[in-house]
């Protein structure tokens, strides 16, 4: 893969939390999460979070690398005021878009501005996935399938782009599979002795059955227990 970075070209209002524009953030293999953080204690916390402007959308713009393809992907969570690819607008129905050294992503166009620009750049190569190591190759057998090592999920060889987070509550439940997690096993484990509200956990579970679930009303894979927690089947 290719390492990369974004970088802050503007920011109209307010600030990218903790960064300068100009700045460049470091990009890795988890899934990174672009948002205006949000208020209730469920909230999800976004990767690179944007300060003092509401019409940043609180719904994520999501960057991940992704091995099958052999490079990084954007793509929009539900925004309001749309995501921009290179000026052009991008659907909002979290379809991944492909990334390439100098592109300009726009987030929010109000007015005919655009309130935030972020540049992406790749960097230097530092590693590349070889043809003859099965472990980074999309498993050929249908249902969920789990490299741990490697920290690649796959529904039906399709890989699943997850956050840092989300890969730790699923880490979690996939080390007990077939046994019920409690929320206070997946709260120390994820969040340790920080501790988290149920409602920020059931969150989580949430987004973690958008992704891997072909019908979340009827979950195969991640089930409740009557007893108020979680299995992983896989």
């Amino acid at each position: 893969m290719d390492e990369a970075y974004l970088r802050i070209e503007k920011v109209t209002t307010g600030k990218v939390q903790g960064r300068e524009t100009w700045e460049e953030i470091p990009l890795s293999t988890d899934a990174v999460l672009i948002a205006r953080p949000g208020n209730d204690p469920g909230a999800i916390v976004p990767d690179i979070r944007i300060l003092g402007d509401d019409y940043i959308s609180r719904r994520p713009v999501q960057i991940h690398y992704s091995y099958t393809d052999g490079c990084y992907m954007l793509s929009d969570s539900g925004t309001m005021n749309g995501t921009f690819l290179n000026g052009e607008l991008i659907e909002n129905d979290a379809r991944p878009y492909r990334l390439k050294d100098n592109d300009v992503i726009g987030l929010a166009k109000v007015a005919g501005e655009v309130r935030v620009l972020l540049k992406f750049r790749l960097t230097r190569v530092t590693r590349q996935a070889s043809d003859t190591d099965d472990s980074w190759r999309p498993p050929a057998k249908k249902g969920l399938s789990v490299n741990v090592p490697a920290r690649r999920v796959f529904v039906d060889g399709r890989e699943i782009a997850l956050t840092k987070t989300e890969w730790k509550v699923f880490e979690c439940l996939h080390s007990n599979r077939g046994r019920v997690c409690t929320m206070d096993d997946l709260t120390w484990e994820v969040w340790g002795a920080d501790g988290a509200t149920p409602e920020l956990v059931a969150k989580y579970i949430q987004r973690l059955r958008d992704k891997i679930e072909p019908d979340r009303s009827k979950p195969r894979y991640l089930l409740t227990h009557s007893t108020g927690g979680y299995l992983l089947q896989a």
